[in-house]
């Protein structure tokens, strides 16, 4: 009987501690430094493509050695706070001293401070870089965006994202959005409360282009231009220090369309880890 109670009150305890919220937030008083991946994958290139590809010939192969020689690149984040208690976001590109060679990414960035990404969000984890580009606020949605309010196991919340970007001159007639991230539930480790966070992003948009030079990007002029984009991440936050203690995610593309080296399946791999 008594191992019964026991059962029952341990049971109790773990389904009240799911049901706690928990309030997500950045707690940054110095620099916080985050040994960071961004690594591109070429999943496939399909024979189409690689024709495609040669209507631009040398410059096709200029774009695509310059995404081999991007690939190889290490980054570092950095996280501090700014007068008003925001916390202000810039990627940079880790040196590599035994590599003297550059291309037209690391030579821009080198009259940056190496810079290749900049953003802010509030201590709440809300997105305030409103002033940069859609492709840059993206990413640091993804990494650093929190829900903004308490939250407790089974929550789920957007992030401030729009991943494809089509201009004028595409008429859609498909489309799809997925935009969730959401608390899976919090674990105990060494006296610290884990947020498990899950992403679950996906974007999808098939149409046409009336401009009859995008045709020529396609794989198949008979069939319709489509974009696909996912983001699958698990995001580990520790509530008492507010900070991510892991982050690992997998950002996908596919499409038919080609150009310059740069259409195809890839896949791009993120990673945070505490320096």
């Amino acid at each position: 009987m008594k191992k019964f109670l026991l059962l029952i009150l341990i049971i109790s305890f773990s389904v009240n501690a799911q049901q706690e919220t928990v309030d997500l937030k950045w707690k940054i008083n110095d620099t916080l430094t985050y040994k960071t991946v961004m690594e591109n994958i070429v999943i496939e290139q399909e024979q189409k493509e690689k024709e495609a590809d040669t209507i631009f010939g040398e410059a096709s192969d200029i774009f695509k050695n310059m995404r081999e020689s991007v690939k190889n690149l290490k980054y570092l984040t950095k996280l501090y706070p700014d007068k008003m208690g925001n916390i202000d976001i810039a990627m940079l590109i880790k040196e590599d001293k035994t590599d003297t060679t550059d291309n037209l990414f690391t030579g821009m960035a080198k009259m940056n401070g190496n810079i290749v990404l900049r953003g802010k969000v509030s201590a709440n984890g809300k997105l305030l870089s409103f002033y940069y580009k859609s492709s840059q606020n993206n990413l640091i949605s993804i990494l650093f965006e929190l829900p903004n309010k308490p939250v407790k196991v089974g929550d789920k919340w957007n992030l401030k994202v729009d991943m494809i970007g089509m201009d004028q001159n595409f008429v859609a007639d498909t489309l799809f959005k997925k935009n969730e991230v959401y608390l899976d539930k919090i674990i105990e480790k060494d006296g610290d409360q884990i947020a498990i966070i899950k992403y679950d992003i996906e974007e999808f948009v098939a149409g046409d282009f009336g401009n009859e030079m995008m045709v020529m990007f396609m794989k198949d002029s008979d069939e319709k231009t489509f974009m696909r984009m996912t983001h699958k991440a698990i995001g580990h936050f520790s509530v008492n220090k507010g900070m991510w203690i892991e982050y690992d995610g997998n950002m996908e593309i596919q499409t038919n369309i080609s150009m310059m080296g740069l259409g195809g399946n890839n896949r791009t791999e993120f990673k945070l880890t505490p320096e």
